[in-house]
This record gives structure tokens, sequence and C-alpha cells, in this order.
């Protein structure tokens, strides 16, 4: 029984010298610290994510637009130019293969549209000059 209490009394006694409430304070600091850390790192991941995503709607925005100009204006018979649609503005170009649009604005895009023989639009490709953040 008594050696019980010697170590309960020491654990006390050991909780009360000097260098205990710096250490407890350390840990407890840096505790602290890496919840912070994981927070503003999280914190900067989500907003990473909201401007790639904004970047990338408005990239295909202007793609719907400058697709949509195109499949309308096949039927009609499309000739090489510069055309403004829907605040976008691009120039077409005819390839072996189907049509390049440059965009110009509001972002800058190459748009490699490929046509069958009927003139109608199956697939496109493109290269953004823009890098994602």
């Amino acid at each position: 029984m008594h050696m019980k209490e010697n170590r309960q009394c020491d654990a006390v006694l050991a909780m009360h010298q000097k260098g205990f409430v710096s250490l407890y304070f350390l840990v407890m600091f840096l505790i602290l610290t890496v919840l912070v850390i994981l927070l503003l790192n999280r914190t900067d991941n989500r907003t990473r994510t909201a401007i790639n995503i904004t970047k990338t709607n408005a990239y295909l925005r202007q793609e719907a637009a400058v697709l949509s100009f195109l499949k309308c204006h096949l039927k009609e018979g499309l000739e090489e130019g510069s055309y403004t649609e829907n605040n976008v503005s691009f120039s077409v170009n005819q390839t072996a293969s189907g049509w390049t649009c440059s965009i110009s604005s509001p972002l800058s895009e190459i748009l490699d549209v490929e046509c069958d023989s009927h003139g109608a639009v199956y697939d496109y490709s493109f290269i953004r000059t823009e890098t994602a953040a």
C-alpha cells in the first residue's frame, strides 16, 4: 500500500516541477499548430478547386458557343473568316479533316473540329494556352 501512495505522490510532484508546464504548453502548442496548418491547407485546396472549376466552365461556355455556331453555319456553307457569337470572338479556318477555330476572347483557345463528309460535327479537341491554378 505504501508503494502505491509513493507513486501517486511522485506523479503529483512531477506536475509541479518547473519543466512540466513548459512541456505541457509545448505539446498543446504543437497540436494546435498542426490543426491550424491542416485547416489552412484544406481551405487553400478548396479555393484552388473553385478557381479551376470557374475557368473550366468559362472555357466550356465559349466552346459551346463556337460549336453551336459551326453546326448551324456548316449546313449553310461556312466560309473562313473572323466571327463573334455570344461575346466570343474567334476565327475559322478549314483543314483537311474539318475546321480549326482560334478563339481570341474572352479566353484564348484553339479548337480542332472534325466533321464527317456531310458537314456534321462529330468530334473536337482543344488546346488551352492558359495554365490551371
